[in-house]
């Protein structure tokens, strides 16, 4: 390139008219190799089948579905198993596919081609779905290959097995999730039935201290305190109603006793105490016997047991009950004792009166010893009863932790028995395809034209390629090309003022030169121009334009 030189409108045409051979080979050799290389490319024919993902049918606020995942997760672990080298041979087996790469490749090789190359597993997210929870409704499954027929077979059948994989997993998924929780609802069964055995052994071990029995204990303390209180006033209301009783029979004693002949009364001992001023002087012995202990009683009241008054009163009625003992030895009082002499109706009457007192008195002691023993019971039932309520700290705390484990493991085996419930559900439902399934909803076809390779496109990038080659060509041969041919280049070189131009003077020899080097030209060009008539014409190029 000469310095100083600038390119122009006029300048770059000349430049193309001069080296335009280096554009045009170019161009058609882009052109050619475009040509070529698209018909190199074999026609793949796509068949795809559109699979809907089907709702669960029974609501999931009856029944929660045991498979959680998201479709896309769901899809990629159902692709691994439906492309997997088993599945993928057995269809290029049934189908014979790719016959001469199986020819040339192991059956490996075929397979991870056909995976990666031919197979497509795609998706498709509405807009609805996408605001919803970014779940796919429906995913496409595609394939390529050659020939159109066996395209929409292999999708057919690709679609197929997602169909059927799905519902094995899902209703596999299912099983093992039931198996799973009734497994774990046994062993927390055992766990629960084993506490319930320690809590039974606790409750009869510690029965009456339990820390729930509390209120119940302090409860029956009250009634018994109450009931124990009552028993008192009672066996008090006996034990008064006996000294009236054993006073009026000892009254009516002593008027039997005045009936006695006086032999038997002038026989009878001297009586004792009289002067002591403390018992009266009048009455049988049995009567100042009574009034004695009466007197006895009260004063044990309000004396000690060592103060004189008392210890006199004691020895007297010693000295009385001797007495007493003796006059009922002289005289018998009963009819059996006295059935030898003659009773008047009277005394018969008297002493029916007197049998009824003493059997009344008797009653009233067995009812009064009964009264006694019950307050006896009463009061250790209050003191076993008390003695609970102290032992109840010492066990309340192994209680708590017995009750606490209990409540955990019965609260976990609720749990687990809902939820084991809602698998054995959510089981059948897949069993009896209620539950969410894929279905075909655009069944694969057969394409009527072919999906790649994109033939215009490889024509075009040829194009553009030789259009690109010869322009380099040319921008290089004007590069190292330093030829002066005006005016101007000279002037531009070598900034010298121009005297004169010669003009180029052509031979005979140069003439013939040129018109031999415009002959050879035009042959070649007319030679590659048959001949890549002739290839494209036996090979068909127009086919692959488009």
């Amino acid at each position: 390139m000469l310095p100083g030189q600038q390119l122009t409108v006029e300048s770059v045409l000349k430049l193309l008219r001069r080296n335009r051979w280096l554009f045009i080979v170019p161009l058609f050799v882009g052109i050619l190799g475009g040509l070529l290389y698209s018909r190199s490319q074999p026609s793949l024919y796509r068949s795809d089948a559109v699979v809907q993902v089907v709702p669960q049918r029974v609501p999931e606020s009856y029944v929660s579905a045991t498979v959680t995942e998201r479709v896309e997760d769901r899809l990629r672990a159902l692709a691994q198993q439906v492309l997997s080298r088993t599945q993928l041979e057995k269809l290029i087996t049934q189908f014979d596919l790719f016959p001469s790469e199986r020819r040339r490749l192991p059956l490996e090789d075929v397979v991870v081609l056909m995976q990666t190359k031919r197979v497509l597993i795609q998706p498709l997210a509405t807009a609805e779905t996408s605001r919803r929870d970014s779940r796919s409704e429906a995913f496409r499954v595609s394939f390529d290959y050659e020939n159109p027929a066996i395209a929409q077979k292999v999708a057919e059948q690709l679609a197929s097995f997602f169909i059927d994989t799905n519902a094995l997993e899902r209703n596999s998924q299912a099983n093992q999730t039931s198996d799973f929780l009734d497994a774990q609802m046994t062993d927390a069964r055992t766990r629960l039935e084993a506490q319930e055995k320690k809590l039974k052994d606790f409750r009869e071990r510690n029965a009456g201290r339990l820390p729930t029995q509390m209120q119940t204990n302090m409860q029956a303390i009250q009634n018994a305190q109450l009931a124990l209180v009552s028993l008192e006033g009672a066996v008090a209301r006996d034990r008064d109603l006996r000294l009236v009783k054993d006073r009026l029979y000892n009254d009516a004693m002593a008027d039997v006793q005045a009936g006695v002949p006086a032999a038997s009364a002038a026989g009878a001992a001297p009586r004792a105490g009289d002067a002591s001023g403390l018992l009266p002087s009048g009455g049988s012995a049995r009567q100042r016997l009574e009034a004695g202990r009466s007197l006895l009683a009260q004063m044990e009241t309000r004396l000690s047991p060592k103060h004189p008054d008392v210890v006199r009163v004691k020895r007297l009625i010693e000295d009385l009950e001797k007495q007493v003992a003796a006059e009922e030895l002289q005289q018998p009082l009963s009819p059996e004792a006295a059935g030898d002499r003659p009773t008047t109706p009277d005394e018969a009457r008297r002493m029916e009166k007197l049998r009824e007192m003493r059997a009344e008195i008797e009653s009233l002691d067995r009812q009064i010893a009964f009264k006694e023993g019950e307050e006896k019971r009463m009061r250790a039932g209050i003191a076993a009863y008390q003695a609970r309520l102290e032992a109840v700290p010492g066990v309340e705390s192994e209680w708590i932790a017995l009750t606490r484990d209990y409540d955990t493991l019965q609260e976990s085996y609720r749990q687990l028995l809902a939820k084991s419930e809602n698998s054995k559900m959510a089981a059948s439902l897949e069993h009896n395809a209620i539950g969410e399934q894929f279905r075909i909803l655009d069944p694969a076809r057969v394409p009527l034209k072919p999906h790649s390779p994109d033939r215009l496109r490889i024509n075009l990038v040829g194009t553009l390629a030789g259009l690109g080659l010869g322009v380099v060509l040319i921008g290089l041969a004007h590069y190292r090309d330093s030829t002066m041919r005006s005016e101007t280049d000279v002037l531009g070189a070598i900034e010298l003022p121009v005297l004169a131009l010669v003009p180029l003077v052509k031979t005979e020899a140069d003439m013939r030169r040129a018109k031999r080097r415009r002959l050879l030209a035009a042959t070649a060009v007319c030679a590659v121009s048959i001949a890549t008539a002739a290839m494209a014409w036996s090979l068909q190029l127009w086919k692959f334009i488009l």
